[in-house]
């Protein structure tokens, strides 16, 4: 007996939907036990300037099942990465600290999920350092999480807390992808308990350096899996991402893959693209955009002045005499414009300004103007009306330690001009702020900074002793 077309077509649509729905629990995240820990502040915690901003700061941990993958197929340069599960019960805890509005009036909506950085064998707050201004007065929810075992060995070394962290357990990095994605459907599935009752519309994933790395792989082999975030935002990586597993063979330099379904806003430093240039190779498309910014280093004085607030009270570390000043080169400003600028991309579809990007030569080195200073690229008022050369060789005038040693590396410098030659561009005060005026009015205008750090960059020029 034959079966009519109209009962065909039924059951092909069932089918289909079934096809679907079981693709989507395959690829959805796993569930994670979400726990409040003790009220008591623990490691890394920012309770003076979230308390004084309507926010509310606490831990958790996070613990279940994480999946572990490897790379499929070829892991091109074109970031077009496919990944495979190889096993999906490997049981981790760990801990997520969450900075959050206090009340839903005052929130707008995003949650950045931060991969917390090791690089020191801490899990440190990069991303909050640099943007935390902006994430309190524009109302963002913030959440950091440790996904990497040595973030969990760093934290259980401290003696001050006792046994808070001894249940903590990471084996191994490989399921560090999967404890980000876990992190984000927590976030949309128990927002009752890890956010207060604030409902998120929309997930966004920073990471800095090493999590930059560690980003870049997710977004373009985990992320098409899981599609747990809205945006991503990866700041100062370097030229290539992270394996997935050991077994995997990475390319020197890997894009962001082209057919990316969410935004991926890309900002790097000088010293990031120096150090990898093929990175300048990236496409801007309608979901992805690049920024370098002329001048700035890997790390720089901001970012060091809101990691020792942490590091130094609960590890101890003060930052390293180095034989120049750090940068100066207020990076820190692009950043919270480009977050500004994923939050409208995510809900309007809208991609942020382009930048130019930095001069190079042919040896792919970055060219100087006659201060010194890099040539192209986002260029802040601070580079364009300069009272200093920037960049990043530096290193430190006694202390061989490795943070010491980074510290200085990465901080960059600033080796301000002296007296004959600031008189010589800027005969006058008022001819030095006119021309600052322009150059951040440009920089406003462009989208390359926001209103609040325009007003401070005003205050900073005007207040400047230039000429001496």
């Amino acid at each position: 007996m034959k079966m009519p077309l109209q009962t065909k077509l039924r059951h092909a649509s069932v089918a289909a939907l079934l096809v679907c729905a079981s693709a989507a629990s395959l690829a959805a995240a796993p569930q994670a036990v979400v726990t409040p820990n003790s009220t008591v502040p623990g490691f890394g915690d920012r309770l003076d300037p979230v308390a004084d901003s309507q926010f509310v700061e606490q831990e958790f941990s996070i613990s279940g099942l994480a999946r572990k993958y490897k790379g499929t197929g070829t892991l091109g340069a074109d970031g077009k990465w496919a990944a495979s599960v190889v096993s999906s019960a490997n049981p981790y805890n760990t801990m997520m600290i969450v900075r959050r509005p206090a009340s839903a009036e005052w929130f707008n909506g995003v949650v950045i999920v931060e991969w917390l950085n090791v690089s020191t064998g801490y899990p440190l707050d990069v991303d909050w350092s640099m943007a935390h201004e902006a994430i309190l007065r524009e109302g963002y929810a913030y959440i950091g999480v440790n996904v990497q075992k040595v973030g969990v060995t760093g934290v259980q070394k401290l003696k001050q807390f006792g046994n808070r962290y001894a249940a903590m357990s990471i084996p191994h990095d490989d399921i560090s992808y999967d404890i980000l994605s876990q992190t984000a459907q927590a976030v949309r599935d128990q927002a009752e308990l890890i956010l207060g009752g604030l409902q998120p519309s929309k997930i966004v994933a920073t990471g800095h350096s090493q999590s930059a790395m560690r980003l870049l792989t997710y977004a373009n082999a985990i992320q098409p899996l899981d599609h747990v975030f809205d945006g991503l935002l990866i700041h100062g990586r370097l030229a290539t991402g992270a394996k997935l597993a050991s077994s995997d063979n990475l390319p020197s330099t890997a894009a962001i893959r082209s057919d990316t379904k969410v935004p991926v806003f890309l900002l790097q430093t000088e010293m990031d693209s120096a150090l990898g240039s093929g990175t300048s190779k990236q496409i801007d498309t309608d979901k992805i955009r690049q920024w370098e910014v002329a001048g700035a280093s890997h790390a720089d004085q901001y970012l060091l002045d809101n990691i020792v607030e942490v590091s130094g009270r609960d590890v101890g570390w003060v930052p390293p005499k180095c034989i120049s000043p750090y940068n100066a080169m207020p990076f820190y400003a692009t950043q919270i414009a480009a977050i500004h600028h994923l939050k409208n991309w995510m809900s309007t579809g809208i991609a942020p300004p382009t930048a130019p990007r930095l001069q190079g030569d042919w040896l792919g080195s970055i060219k100087k103007d006659a201060n010194g200073n890099a040539l192209g690229g986002l260029r802040l008022p601070e580079i364009e009306v300069p009272v200093a050369k920037y960049g990043h060789a530096n290193f430190t005038t006694g202390s061989l330690a490795f943070l010491d040693l980074f510290a200085c590396v990465a901080g960059g410098n600033t080796n301000a001009f002296d007296a004959s030659k600031l008189k010589a561009l800027y005969p006058t005060h008022a001819d030095y702020v006119a021309k600052y005026t322009l150059a951040a009015t440009a920089a406003l205008l462009k989208g390359y900074i926001r209103p609040v750090e325009y007003a401070k960059g005003m205050a900073r020029a005007q207040a400047a002793n230039v000429p001496q």
